[in-house]
């Protein structure tokens, strides 16, 4: 059971260093890093290019990312770390899923590409809703 009172700010700072550590791993040439970059169009100098800047602004995302998916697994109160895993495939397919497949479309992005982020983002947000729910038990 999680705590339905207080944040947890250890197990968010978990969870947004989990999140940055799957993404490292997924997105690193070893991975889907080439695969990506060719898809997106960009270019290695692109990505040096304001990479601290950039790199914050990512940090601050996945933070408040995880700070939200705390609250959903308060509401949800799941009574595992299965379900608080189906929690976040949940809030993946209605909410990141179809805004990336939508716009995905619209903005003429490959298949492929749309693919390795949402393929990306789900083992993302399961691996930060674990950590989440292991720490707030």
């Amino acid at each position: 059971m999680l705590n339905l009172i207080s944040t947890n700010l250890v197990a968010i700072l978990a969870s947004t260093l989990s999140a940055i550590v799957v993404a490292g791993i997924w997105y690193s040439p070893a991975v889907f890093g080439n695969l990506w970059q060719k898809e997106a169009g960009i270019k290695k100098k692109d990505i040096r290019a304001s990479f601290a800047r950039k790199s914050v602004i990512a940090l601050v995302m996945i933070f408040v990312t995880a700070v939200v998916l705390q609250r959903f697994l308060i509401i949800t109160n799941p009574s595992s770390v299965f379900e608080a895993i189906k929690v976040a495939v949940w809030i993946w397919a209605g909410f990141v899923a179809t805004y990336v497949i939508a716009g995905g479309v619209f903005e003429k992005v490959s298949a492929r590409l749309m693919i390795i982020d949402l393929s990306g983002q789900i083992l993302i947000l399961s691996t930060m809703s674990a950590v989440l729910y292991i720490l707030a038990s």
